[in-house]
């Protein structure tokens, strides 16, 4: 072959898959921009909200919260004390952050993140297993509630919608302005019983709703633990707390526990928990042949007695990517078995 002919076919092909490499670099730094465009404007604004809800819950539970705050707000309110307002706000925050990130944050297709917040919509709804209309809302309710705090405020592009949280002040203002047009809503049956409730009682055992809240308290903490495993950061300092389960709320729960967390990741490696190895030894076979399955896995090791696994991968892979990947794949293989 000429060599002029030669050189110029050579180039040519060098050419061609220089593009395509480039074109794929490209793809990638697109989607990994997207991705922290919807953590940051989703996701983030989730797990802030679910963890004050969650702390909220833990302390009006477990602490002494409803004894100080019935001595800090002794007379009675027409609608709702000051502290029982905030509740109400924090519950209205979460249910606004769910619903936005289950239409438009990077988790809209997890699994493990769509079972949860499931869960506790269910929570929120069921009459069968927890009595009273305290802390009960529909999903009409929550929609509503949701929209009332979390409200747009623009659009980042054509696709991607900007939302903002009114502030707690604000939220008490609309409260007591009857021309406000969600007034109906802050009116409702479910709203006035949840206010109601938490004014009456002066500790926990008192409290209407208690076993509900205490299963919600737990399915957060849940969804928070595995948020921050696949956003790679934590909002709490420390171990968080549960919520001792009781009466209803004790046989509500077992199912709900986390399928797996991330306990540990440095580049080219990460270390799950994953509760089930301890008591299911037929799990850790079908888990070790899941997770052969998943692309650029090097090793796997899993211990029963710690109910964990370690995998090793190849370390060019972005780890909060590939721990996603993983939670996705473990999810819907426990969801399988």
């Amino acid at each position: 072959m000429n060599p002029t002919l030669l050189f110029s076919v050579v180039s040519a092909l060098a050419a061609s898959v220089w593009s395509v490499w480039t074109w794929r670099e490209e793809q990638q730094k697109e989607r990994q921009l997207k991705r922290y465009q919807e953590s940051a404007l989703f996701a983030n604004s989730l797990i802030l909200a679910a963890e004050e809800l969650q702390m909220r819950l833990y302390s009006m539970l477990e602490e002494n919260e409803l004894a100080f705050y019935k001595k800090e707000y002794p007379e009675k309110y027409e609608f709702g004390s000051p502290y029982a307002i905030e509740i109400l706000y924090r519950l209205s925050q979460y249910f606004g952050w769910a619903q936005r990130n289950y239409r438009y944050g990077p988790y809209t297709n997890d699994p493990r993140v769509i079972e949860l917040v499931r869960m506790i919509g269910e929570t929120f709804e069921n009459r069968s297993k927890f009595s009273g209309d305290a802390f009960r809302f529909t999903i009409d309710e929550r929609v509503s509630l949701g929209g009332a705090v979390v409200r747009r405020a623009g659009d980042l592009t054509s696709l991607i919608p900007t939302f903002e949280s009114i502030t707690l002040f604000q939220f008490q203002e609309e409260l007591s302005d009857k021309s406000s047009k969600h007034t109906p809503l802050y009116q409702s049956r479910p709203v006035r019983s949840t206010l109601a409730a938490i004014d009456r009682a002066d500790r926990p055992k008192a409290l209407e709703g208690l076993d509900r809240l205490a299963v919600l308290q737990n399915l957060l903490v849940d969804l928070l633990t595995y948020l921050e495993g696949m956003e790679g950061f934590r909002v709490s300092i420390g171990a968080r707390r549960r919520a001792r389960l009781g009466g209803s709320s004790a046989q509500v729960l077992p199912a709900a526990s986390t399928v797996a967390t991330v306990l540990h990741q440095t580049p080219g490696r990460i270390r799950m928990g994953i509760p089930r190895l301890r008591w299911d030894e037929a799990y850790a076979n079908r888990l070790q042949s899941l997770l052969e399955s998943v692309d650029n896995v090097r090793s796997i090791r899993i211990s029963a007695s710690a109910a964990s696994v370690v995998i090793n991968f190849s370390p060019e892979i972005p780890e909060i990517e590939f721990a996603r990947k993983l939670g996705k794949t473990i999810a819907e293989g426990f969801s399988a078995a």
